[in-house]
């Protein structure tokens, strides 16, 4: 399999982080290429230009981390990204997809900015901000830090607060999270994390 990847794209890094935790390295190429750039290599196995895309073995190219993720699980279970029992499977997926949305504000927040100043809507990106806030507050009440494994779930908040780190670090979350913080410096910490961390 061949994985298509940027080294600071949250999206692709929780793909990455799976294929850690899930032990599938070795069946995995890891390509780095800049997506903005529209590589060719990219854009003929994805059209939309985008990372991750894992292209499998038989040819087929699967593009959108939880679409990726959903495929790895289903292939290969064990070590299992999701609890076996259903309702603690379902808490799992809202709070994985709740992340995924945080990933998404703070990626408008950054395009955003990249604009020159008299393009920029301020009022969007005041908006995010907000958002996020209550994403983190909700958080706070709903996941349930857990150091006995690292569920979808868990890879979900630590690489949006890590993202949420790297590109607004101005927006002090440990502040309204004490008990995340004290999880997220233990999530930092795994192997998986470390290996995907993007450069400065």
């Amino acid at each position: 399999m061949k994985l298509y990847t940027s080294l600071t794209s949250p999206f692709a890094r929780k793909v990455r982080v799976a294929v850690i935790e899930k032990r599938l390295s070795d069946l995995v190429e890891t390509i780095v290429l800049d997506p903005w750039a529209s590589p060719d290599e990219l854009v003929r196995v994805n059209p939309l230009s985008q990372v991750p895309t894992l292209v499998l073995d038989n040819g087929l190219p699967l593009s959108n981390s939880d679409t990726i993720i959903d495929w790895l699980e289903r292939q290969y279970p064990t070590p299992a990204l999701l609890p076996d029992d259903e309702k603690l499977r379902t808490q799992a997926l809202a709070i994985a997809a709740l992340t995924q949305g945080m990933i998404e504000c703070t990626v408008d927040i950054v395009l955003e900015r990249r604009k020159t100043t008299v393009q920029q809507g301020r009022a969007m990106i005041e908006r995010r901000l907000v958002t996020i806030d209550r994403v983190i507050d909700t958080l706070a009440t709903r996941f349930k830090p857990d150091t006995r494994h690292f569920h979808l779930d868990g890879m979900g908040v630590a690489c949006a607060l890590a993202y949420l780190d790297l590109r607004v670090p101005e927006r002090n979350w440990r502040k309204r999270s004490k008990q995340l913080a004290t999880w997220q410096t233990w999530a930092a910490e795994r192997d998986s994390m470390r290996a995907t961390q993007p450069p400065p």
